[in-house]
């Protein structure tokens, strides 16, 4: 795959992640840092072999468009394949990250329960 064809996909500085509040900020991160700034969305489709438009819906910022229809998501079984082309790992340590989070509430929840 292009992006990541050297050394494989690289993680993002934690002040980039920061900014991601949502799996799509973090595809959209992904893409505006890829490795190959040369890249097209045309480019990412035919590497990918995904249609277009799902890329363009993938890559849009907005979750709805002007017609007022919800914008597909990057689909999960895609996350690999994406991070290799665009050479990081932002949606990865998104996903960690919001785990990571909800472990963590989890636990607190747990710890909460077993005291009262």
């Amino acid at each position: 795959m292009l992006g990541g064809s050297v050394s494989g996909p690289a993680f993002l500085a934690n002040d980039l992640m920061t900014e991601c509040r949502s799996y799509r900020d973090a595809v959209c991160l992904a893409w505006r840092q890829r490795r190959s700034k040369g890249m097209t969305q045309r480019g990412l489709s035919e590497l990918c072999e995904w249609y277009p438009q799902h890329v363009s819906d993938y890559l849009s910022p907005d979750d709805v468009n002007p017609k007022g229809q919800r914008r597909r998501c990057l689909p999960a079984e895609r996350i690999a394949t994406f991070e290799a082309v665009v050479g990081n790992r932002a949606v990865t340590q998104f996903l960690i990250r919001q785990a990571s989070l909800h472990l963590m509430e989890e636990m607190i929840s747990q710890q909460a329960q077993a005291v009262a």
